[in-house]
């Protein structure tokens, strides 16, 4: 929430500053973005902040990666400890069922908490920016698609992942460490080689949060296919 808001704050005089060094390729960025259809019209320094607030949207998706993970860790594993999970194993519900109520008390409150700190931070840059007598810039649709449909679908890849090493260990705190090893490390790296991208075109975010929901489809598949509840039964202590 404060990264934003503190570029809403800074853009217009860090955009002063830039232009009384007079750097050619600071001043080439800063009419770059006004040609840009989505920054066409505005000052450079409405334009620099417009563009910087949309790059934060990302951050909001770590989120659902450190909520998502610990919550989907004690899933199974969790309960296994507590013996709370084998009365439920033992109801006729079915795997498919079982994982994907898992899946949705997992991801739920992961998706409350994202949203809940998106809105804040949407209701304070858009007071900064009415405040200066400039218009409110959020929610545009980036932020929209990233808040409501790529941040959920990210939790839930998160969440499937943490949940598949869960029913394989007896251990919740190292499914964590696991999963975040296993996930992490392909975040920042996707990020870094498509993050650019992402805050230009509106199509390429849409593909993106198209993939990420067809790896959730994937992901949950592949965990009821190799879900074993009579293992879980009998073969843990």
């Amino acid at each position: 929430v404060a990264l934003p808001v503190l570029l809403a704050l800074m853009a217009p005089h860090m955009v002063q500053d830039l232009q009384h060094r007079a750097d050619p390729s600071t001043t080439a960025l800063l009419h770059g973005l006004t040609r840009l259809p989505d920054f066409s019209g505005l000052s450079p320094g409405e334009g620099l902040a417009r563009y910087l607030l949309r790059a934060t949207a990302g951050m909001f998706l770590l989120m659902p990666i450190a909520i998502a993970s610990t919550a989907a860790a004690f899933s199974i594993v969790g309960e296994k400890q507590q013996h709370t999970l084998e009365p439920i194993l033992a109801t006729p519900i079915t795997d498919r069922q079982l994982l994907l109520g898992k899946l949705l008390a997992s991801v739920g409150p992961t998706v409350a908490v994202t949203w809940a700190a998106g809105l804040a931070a949407i209701l304070i840059v858009n007071i900064v920016f009415a405040s200066r007598g400039m218009a409110t810039p959020l929610p545009d649709r980036f932020w929209t698609v990233v808040l409501l449909f790529l941040a959920p679908a990210l939790a839930a890849a998160v969440a499937l992942v943490t949940m598949r090493l869960s029913a394989k260990s007896s251990d919740p705190q190292a499914t964590v460490q696991t999963s975040a090893l296993a996930v992490l490390p392909v975040f920042m790296l996707l990020i870094a080689v498509f993050g650019r991208l992402l805050t230009v075109s509106f199509p390429a975010l849409l593909v993106a949060t198209g993939f990420v929901l067809l790896i959730d489809l994937a992901l949950f598949r592949m965990n009821v296919i190799r879900f074993r509840r009579e293992e879980i039964l009998t073969n843990w202590k």
